[in-house]
């Protein structure tokens, strides 16, 4: 028989105190992170959604507001972040993707941190950040331009906070923790969900300072929502539509939350995905051992574990649901995981069980690593089972090479500013052209027949009738035809490659699977 302490010397070999207290240690870890997830980002097929993202970005550099000049489906906060960051930077797919791959980088490295400092195992650190980079939720849909990893990052920090928050904590840190939970909120709506367990979780560690505690929090995260309610004051309804209406409206009668069969399917896939195996099974799994076996008791296991719950349910609620909003629990789950199980080592009493549980552990986590290797390769080259990629012949119209090749076409025909139709924005982002008005979006057609002309006119979507008057008349001289799709909103391309050529548009030039057309003299018709 061993000692405790001897126990834990022999699990995991031990740093001199002076490097594990260091917090220079988040530097190394973010910086190979950022490496990895730079990569990444400029491999990762293009996500339909990033089109709108970055034209709404876009937008807002031209002094254009979201809701108000054009439509956009999400919180507002991610479009004017991403236009501060091309201020600094211009305007480029390459500068964008680099910017999605920063709050990837430091999500992975508070997070090797924050485990570091609750088990004080480096090796527990370590396995955190292995499972973190090689997760399929992660690598596949943080570092590209969409809502998540900017919301989760936020997320995670006011966790933090939380998580080490203690009756003698100071009101700036419960401000700021109640700041960037708002600015989280501000990024991704529907996060607002966990306002009502971080507020007991500051009921519960507050001690006598509960209600100013709270208070605090309260202002902070009213702070971090300004964007939104500048917006929302500016125009309710438009606000509302935008954010609420839209959705309620695309689930075809299941209303906002609804169709359960389609929920369970996406259920099923996530547990047994074709693009993420079993990896959030492994973690699920590992989480609830924990829980029966009584170790995820601690507060940071337990906190992270109700928000993995909570963020889970959400998450299956939208209609339609998709697996891709999970990724929002992935960071939350691997604390839930990673923690207890190191401190089930720490108590273990003889090396021949720390040698069994220690080789447990590894085939586990060689197996989410193994996953998470056939999902990069789906992601980054293959484009098989990714969503909004019409299988592998259709992977190289999603890359940042061909995309930009579209948009220095475009930039051949038309003249700096001119209104051009892109059915999809993307091809927009980084030429030198404007979207013709009702183009900024390309999911508008879907709820565009079930609107009034003059809340078509509000809200600024098309109907494809309205779409096909505009050709019949000329009014766009220059139309892109491209890769997009019903899956990424829009009409398929061989119907609006039949609206162009049956209204007098010819071929001009041809960058892939990518058309662009170009009207001759005179309407078709009066």
């Amino acid at each position: 028989m061993i000692s405790h302490e001897d126990s834990r010397t022999n699990a995991v070999p031990r740093l001199p105190a002076r490097i594990r207290k260091s917090p220079l240690l988040f530097i190394p870890v973010f910086l190979l992170q950022a490496g990895f997830f730079l990569f990444v980002s400029r491999h990762r097929l293009i996500d339909g959604d990033e089109g709108f993202y970055l034209l709404a970005s876009r937008l807002v550099m031209q002094h254009r507001a979201p809701y108000l000049d054009f439509f956009y489906t999400q919180a507002p906060l991610l479009p004017y972040a991403y236009a501060l960051w091309f201020k600094l930077t211009g305007l480029s797919w390459l500068s964008a993707r680099a910017f999605a791959a920063l709050p990837a980088a430091l999500l992975g490295g508070l997070l090797y941190e924050h485990v570091w400092h609750e088990t004080g195992n480096w090796l527990a650190g370590a396995s955190a950040v292995v499972l973190f980079a090689s997760s399929s939720f992660v690598f596949g849909w943080y570092p590209i331009v969409k809502t998540f990893a900017l919301a989760v990052l936020f997320l995670f920090l006011a966790y933090l906070m939380l998580v080490r928050l203690s009756p003698s904590s100071s009101r700036w840190w419960m401000a700021t923790a109640g700041l960037v939970f708002g600015l989280s909120v501000a990024t991704r709506s529907y996060v607002v969900v966990v306002a009502p367990l971080l507020a007991w979780w500051i009921l519960r560690r507050s001690g006598g300072r509960k209600l100013a505690h709270l208070l605090w929090a309260v202002a902070g995260f009213i702070i971090g929502i300004v964007p939104c309610l500048v917006l929302f004051f500016a125009s309710p309804a438009a606000y509302l539509f935008n954010n609420l209406g839209y959705h309620e409206m695309r689930s075809g009668g299941a209303g906002l939350i609804g169709d359960w069969q389609d929920k369970l399917q996406v259920l099923a896939e996530i547990f047994t995905g074709r693009s993420t195996g079993v990896q959030f099974s492994i973690l699920t799994v590992v989480c609830i051992c924990m829980i029966v076996m009584g170790r995820a008791k601690r507060d940071a296991s337990l906190l992270a574990f109700l928000m993995a719950v909570v963020l889970g349910i959400v998450s299956i609620l939208p209609t339609p649901a998709l697996p891709q909003y999970f990724a929002l629990v992935v960071p939350f789950l691997i604390v839930a995981a990673v923690c207890p199980v190191s401190h089930y080592f720490s108590n273990l009493q003889t090396a021949r069980a720390m040698r069994i549980a220690g080789a447990g552990c590894f085939l586990l986590l060689a197996g989410f690593v193994g996953f998470g290797i056939a999902g990069f390769r789906q992601y980054l080259f293959t484009g098989y089972q990714v969503p909004g990629v019409v299988g592998p012949a259709d992977a190289p119209n999603w890359t940042l090479r061909q995309v930009s090749a579209v948009s220095k076409a475009i930039d051949e025909l038309a003249a700096p500013g001119e209104p051009v139709v892109s059915f999809w924005p993307g091809y927009i982002f980084a030429s030198h052209a404007n979207p013709f008005p009702g183009y900024e979006n390309n999911f508008g057609i879907y709820i565009s027949e079930q609107l009034s002309p003059e809340q078509r006119r509000k809200y600024h979507v098309l109907t494809r009738g309205e779409m096909y008057r505009q050709f019949a008349f000329h009014e766009p001289r220059l139309a892109v035809v491209g890769n997009q799709g019903p899956r990424s909103g829009g009409p398929p391309p061989w119907a609006a490659q039949a609206m162009a050529e049956h209204c007098g548009y010819r071929l001009v030039q041809t960058v892939g699977d990518t058309l662009i057309y170009q009207c001759c003299a005179g309407p078709v018709f009066p």
